[in-house]
């Protein structure tokens, strides 16, 4: 079996994408022991950011792309039922008119040089929005450091995709440490120990008998997964896994919201189709969305083959992260059946090189960023 070939493996995860996702728990914990400050103000040439009056802040605006933005997601889920004030997630150049000081705006991004982040920055300097910056270096670092702007720093060297915690967990330690909310140990210790014992299941070491990630990466190729889960940022994170690591399409829906279209669309198919389901489950279901998921398969049992994913553990966090690990174990383990290199994305880099030449965006922000500050 190919996924048995270990040799296979090593030769296609050139930049050792396994390892990264296996270390999972390290990252975690280092990420943990990070001591976060944030001071009373800053002051970026004629702006003056402060920090005070956390009490007055009304929503909190997550600023990234890709697996940055995710993790803005997986925190307003996880939150939903703690925070008294909103969690919005911005993937785009602009910030909405409604940013102001008693806003909290959290520009996350791992190389620290996305241009829409950077955009960001740029414009809630202008409405004097609480800043703070997460990424391991780059543009983002330099002038928040320059500045004086609250920054957290994350270790460097990994895809960004393969080490989601260190995009997450820092959102956690901003948070608490300003008050307005409080770790849970008990939720992060069982996540830590659901990934170390999942990683022993799903490592490439482990045959394909008795590797469940491996298995499912089987079933799903040369097939073009839905992913159902009631909260979308799971659906989404996986379909995005899929595109990025395994080279393939793959189509996200979260329900309820799915019952109000997207079943419709199966009506027209019938069972010789190119589409496989994959769907997640958990205790933290709404009774009504139980009940959906049910009749749900039951509508479409006949159009697609089902695959189902329990989420484990008691916590809320430990169900979205064990339900996510797995998830990236399966489509890693997909890209190796595609024969891909689970690291490479080969169209983003061209896009980003080509963005740069004909209009030097990314050049223009820089320029703009830097001189904003000084700007009469």
């Amino acid at each position: 079996m190919i996924l048995d070939d270990l040799t296979k493996i090593t030769e296609l995860d050139t930049q050792n994408m396994f390892q990264m996702v296996y270390s999972w728990a390290e990252l975690v914990e280092e990420i943990l022991q990070y001591s976060f400050e944030v001071p009373t103000k800053a002051e970026v040439g004629r702006y003056t950011i402060s920090y005070e009056r956390i009490n007055l802040i009304s929503q909190i605006v997550i600023c990234g792309m890709g697996g940055s933005a995710i993790s803005g997601e997986y925190l307003s889920v996880y939150l939903k039922n703690q925070l008294k004030i909103p969690v919005i997630v911005h993937r785009n150049y602009d910030i909405p008119a409604f940013i102001s000081e008693n806003t909290l705006i959290i520009l996350v991004s791992y190389s620290g040089n996305t241009e829409e982040t950077i955009s960001c920055l740029i414009t809630a300097l202008e409405n004097s929005a609480k800043i703070i910056g997460i990424g391991s270096g780059g543009t983002l670092e330099t002038f928040c450091r320059k500045y004086k702007l609250p920054f957290f720093p994350i270790p460097s060297g990994y895809q960004p995709r393969a080490s989601f915690p260190l995009l997450f967990f820092p959102l956690l330690k901003i948070l608490d440490r300003m008050e307005l909310f409080s770790l849970d140990q008990s939720a992060i210790d069982e996540t830590l120990s659901l990934f170390r014992q999942m990683r022993q299941e799903f490592r490439p070491e482990e045959p394909t008998t008795s590797n469940q990630a491996k298995k499912i990466a089987e079933t799903l190729h040369g097939r073009i997964p839905v992913i159902w889960s009631p909260f979308n940022c799971i659906a989404n994170r996986m379909k995005c896994q899929l595109n990025e690591n395994s080279k393939i399409l793959a189509l996200a829906e979260e329900i309820p919201e799915l019952n109000h279209n997207h079943i419709v669309g199966w009506e027209s198919w019938e069972k010789e189709n190119p589409f496989i389901l994959l769907t997640y489950r958990f205790q933290e279901e709404h009774p009504n969305v139980k009940l959906r998921f049910d009749i749900t398969k039951e509508i479409i049992k006949d159009k697609v083959e089902i695959i189902e994913i329990v989420a484990q553990g008691t916590h809320l966090l430990s169900q979205l992260f064990s339900a996510t690990y797995f998830g990236d174990y399966i489509s890693m383990y997909l890209a190796i059946l595609n024969n891909q290199d689970p690291n490479t994305v080969d169209s983003i880099v061209y896009l980003k090189n080509q963005l740069e030449q004909r209009k030097q965006t990314q050049t223009k922000l820089i320029t703009a960023l830097h001189s904003l500050p000084e700007a009469q």
